[in-house]
């Protein structure tokens, strides 16, 4: 059935308003300050520079974020999301004085984006599982399409103003315009109304155990087993094709840093219009397995194209189409990953998916690193794209995930529980207080 924006915003509390509103801005700050960052350093220390930036930072990231998920188990999501924002804005105006003094050190740099990667493993925890507490189950999937959806109108913005000011004004205004869109953001996210729940079950486990916990569902379900695995070796292709050899290459084209901004935004426009259209039309015609396929090969395709062209419209035409399919592959598995695991440890078991994409974050610039001393960039950029277009189908034959994405709604619900109680060991032994707000 065709549903409109209008029907599908219609009835969600107005607490998940004001959390598609702290979105879009923290989106904004995020995209501001990706292109600002990201291309003060290779410009100013060029393409080694900025894969040893990516590698260590996503490393920080990688080792925080399984001590930081269960934050938002144990306490309310909008204050750790607005305290996060905080810590990460700390590290905006670090880098703005840097800037302002003409001081650029590498570890100087790392060790300050290092600040916001911690406090960044702080947030998206709690920002990826926040809307199942704020809406019922039956609306999660309109819910998490809007919420993608304000991420997107903010990353739309965020890179072209990051880019323009960049491009037009010196590093430090640009950066320090970065860590005031974050001050901003913390004060939506501290507004956000979240219903009450009963944290003394959780608070009597202790940090560790629930560090482990997280750990323990994802290893003890086959089916999230595998597809961490696979899903790491995706990021390991895909990230440094979005993340460290883009900006290398448009900077080697010569051209300015408006086109890093430019296809941020176009990406982010693309993922606009398939959260808020492209993906509920093709649910319409195929099935959710066919779809995802479908995105799937469209997008190892489209990076082929960025690998081998040098034209700079057409990569801003692909990364836009790479948006409207990334939407797709997006929606279609969070929904059903996020409800089929038990509220009570939604925030660590998706700070391990997260984590998954960090490790390959880490991964893939320090092998992009280690290509570029002998290749040339457009090798580079091919192998990568390669290397991507051979993950696809080891993602598709997961096993069991078919059966799994043609679940209802309704059926997925604590699916996970249902079908593996031993992951869930701490909760499945108090399975009727997991029917309750928690």
């Amino acid at each position: 059935m065709n549903i409109s924006l209008r029907q599908r915003i219609r009835g969600l509390p107005s607490g998940f308003h004001l959390l598609m509103l702290s979105d879009a801005l923290s989106g904004l700050a995020m995209g501001a300050g990706y292109v600002s960052i990201s291309w003060w350093v290779v410009s100013t220390g060029g393409a080694r520079d900025m894969a040893w930036f990516s590698t260590l930072t996503a490393l920080v990231m990688l080792i925080a974020l399984p001590l930081t998920a269960p934050l938002g188990d144990r306490f309310p999501k909008n204050r750790v999301i607005a305290g996060g924002i905080l810590l990460a804005m700390l590290s905006g105006l670090a880098l703005a004085a840097m800037a302002w003094f003409g001081f650029y050190k590498l570890a100087w740099v790392v060790a300050s984006e290092s600040m916001a990667m911690f406090a960044w493993a702080i947030v998206f925890p709690s920002m990826l599982s926040i809307a199942s507490e704020l809406v019922p189950a039956a609306r999660l999937t309109d819910a998490l399409s809007l919420q993608k959806s304000s991420q997107s109108v903010g990353n739309l913005i965020g890179p072209v103003v990051g880019g323009s000011l960049m491009a037009f004004m010196p590093a430090w205004l640009a950066l320090g315009a970065y860590a005031i869109l974050l001050a901003i953001a913390a004060v939506g996210a501290l507004r956000i109304q979240v219903p009450p729940r009963d944290l003394a079950d959780l608070r009597d486990e202790s940090f560790v155990d629930q560090v482990r916990s997280g750990l323990r569902v994802r290893w003890r379900i086959p089916l999230e087993r595998s597809w961490a695995f696979w899903g790491l070796l995706v990021m390991t292709a895909y990230l440094p094709m979005v993340v460290t050899l883009l900006p290398i290459k448009l900077h080697q084209l010569g051209l300015p840093a408006i086109w890093l901004g430019a296809c941020e935004a176009a990406a982010s426009g693309g993922l606009l219009i398939g959260s808020l259209w492209l993906t509920h039309r093709l649910l319409q015609h195929c099935s959710r397995p066919r779809a995802r396929a479908f995105a799937m090969w469209a997008l190892a395709a489209v990076f082929l194209v960025v690998a081998l062209t040098d034209n700079p419209y057409l990569m801003l035409a692909m990364f836009g189409i790479e948006g409207m399919l990334l939407s797709i592959t997006m929606l279609i598995g969070q929904t059903h990953r996020t409800l089929a695991v038990p509220e009570a440890y939604r925030a660590r078991v998706s700070a391990i998916n997260v984590l998954v994409a960090k490790l390959g974050g880490m991964l893939g610039p320090a092998l992009a690193g280690i290509l570029l001393a002998s290749w040339s960039l457009d090798g580079v950029y091919l192998f990568f794209a390669l290397f991507h277009l051979l993950t696809v189908p080891p993602m598709l034959l997961l096993p069991g995930v078919n059966r799994f994405l043609g679940l209802s709604h309704d059926e997925v619900k604590d699916w996970y529980l249902r079908q593996h109680p031993e992951a869930f060991e701490p909760i499945a032994q108090t399975a009727g207080k997991l029917k309750q707000p928690i």
